[in-house]
C-alpha cells in the first residue's frame, strides 16, 4: 500500500526453553509488504486468518493498488463517495494531524505524488513552476469534507493518498483485535510499522531495531543503527534513503512538501517516531520529515511524542533525539 518504503527490523531476544511454547509467531504478506505478529496465548490458525481478513478489509477501503477500493473510487468520482468506518477513522485523524502540523501532513497531495512518481520512473526532467502550480490548486485537505457518511470534494481533480498513515492504522486495528481476544503480550510489525503491548518472551519490554538510513533501493537490510525499548507504544520510521528521486544529477526526497509542491529541501534523511498508536507514529514521521527539526521539537513537546531525526552532513550523519527517546535506547 505504501509508496514510501520504511524498514525497521525488530529483534526478539532468544527464548528460554521453558518459555518457548508460550509465544507464537504468525507471518505473511499484506499491503505490498510483509508482516510478523509475535504473541502469547491465542490460537495461531485463527489469528492468522483474522489478521489476513483485517488486511483485506482495510485494503478494500484505502489501497490505491485496488482499483475497486473506496479511495480509488473517490479519486475517480467527480463529487462524492460513500465511505466505511475504517476510512472515516483515518480521515478524522488525518484532519487532526493536518491542522496540528499546519498542513505538513496532507493526504490530498495525491496528484503531486502521481506527477513526481511518473518523473522518477521515467527519468524525466523536473517539472517547472507552472506545472507544479497547476497541480497545487487541487491540494489542501480542507477541500474535502464529510457529509453524513459521504466524503465530498470541491473539485473533481482532488485525489487522496493515505499511504503515510494507513499501515500504521492497520497495525492499530490488529492490536485492537488482539486486545479484544484478551491477548496481553504482542509485537506487531507491518512493513516497518510497529505496535507493542506487554512483555517479550523474557518477561521484559519489547526491543526493536532501527536501521541506518544509508541509501538502498534494494530489499536487503541495512546495518542496524540502534535498538530501542518499545513499551505499549507505536513506532514508525519515515525516510528518503529507500525511495528517492535521482534525476538531472539531483538526489531528491520522495517526501513532498504540500506547500511548495516539491520534494522537501532540507537534509533530514530519516525520522523515527514513538507515539501512543501506530497511526500517529506513521503520520507524524512524514510530517516531521517535512517540518524539519526545530518545528518538530515544538510539536513533539506539546503532544508528548518522542522522536529521532537523522540528517545528512559532510561528516556523515547528525543524530538528534528527544530526551524521552534517548532513555529508550539500549
Amino acid at each position: 500500500m505504501l509508496n514510501r518504503v520504511v524498514f525497521i527490523f525488530f529483534l526478539l531476544i532468544s527464548l528460554h526453553s521453558c518459555k518457548s511454547n508460550e509465544y507464537q509467531k504468525i507471518e505473511g504478506t499484506a499491503q505490498g509488504t510483509t508482516y510478523t505478529i509475535t504473541f502469547s496465548g491465542g490460537e495461531k490458525p485463527y489469528l492468522k486468518n483474522a489478521a489476513d481478513s483485517i488486511f483485506k478489509v482495510i485494503d478494500h477501503s484505502m489501497s490505491l493498488w485496488d482499483s475497486t477500493s473506496i479511495i480509488s473510487s473517490f479519486n475517480k468520482n467527480a463529487t462524492s463517495q460513500q465511505i466505511d468506518a475504517h476510512f472515516k477513522n483515518v480521515l478524522l485523524k488525518s484532519h487532526e494531524i493536518y491542522k496540528l502540523s499546519n498542513g505538513a501532513f496532507d493526504p490530498s497531495v495525491g496528484p503531486l505524488i502521481k506527477a513526481w512518481s511518473f518523473i522518477r520512473k521515467n527519468d524525466l526532467p523536473l517539472p517547472n513552476a507552472k506545472t507544479i502550480d497547476s497541480l497545487k490548486q487541487f491540494i489542501g485537505f480542507e477541500k474535502v469534507s464529510l457529509v453524513g457518511s459521504k466524503l465530498v470534494k470541491e473539485n473533481p481533480a482532488i485525489q487522496l493518498d493515505f499511504n503515510a498513515i494507513a499501515q500504521g492504522y492497520t497495525v492499530d486495528v490488529v492490536a485492537e483485535h488482539l486486545d479484544k481476544l484478551g491477548i496481553e503480550n504482542y509485537l506487531i510489525e507491518l512493513g516497518g510499522e510497529l505496535r507493542s503491548k506487554g512483555r517479550n518472551p523474557e518477561g521484559k519490554s519489547w526491543k526493536v531495531g532501527i536501521e541506518k538510513p544509508t541509501n538502498n533501493e534494494t530489499e536487503e537490510q541495512n546495518e542496524l543503527q540502534l535498538v530501542v525499548t518499545l513499551d505499549n507504544k507505536g513506532l514508525a520510521t519515515s525516510g528518503n534513503y529507500r525511495n528517492f528521486i535521482q534525476t538531472e544529477g539531483n538526489h531528491l526526497s520522495h517526501i513532498l512538501d504540500p506547500k511548495t509542491g516539491r520534494p522537501v529541501a532540507h537534509n533530514v534523511v530519516s525520522v523515527s517516531v514513538i507515539a501512543p498508536t501506530g497511526m500517529e507514529a506513521d503520520a507524524w514521521g512524514t510530517a516531521f520529515l517535512v517540518l524539519g527539526k526545530e518545528k518538530s521539537i515544538g510539536i513533539a513537546q506539546k503532544l508528548g511524542l518522542e522522536f529521532q531525526m537523522v540528517s545528512g552532513s559532510k561528516n556523515g550523519f547528525e543524530v538528534f533525539q528527544t530526551e524521552g527517546f534517548k532513555k529508550l535506547v539500549q
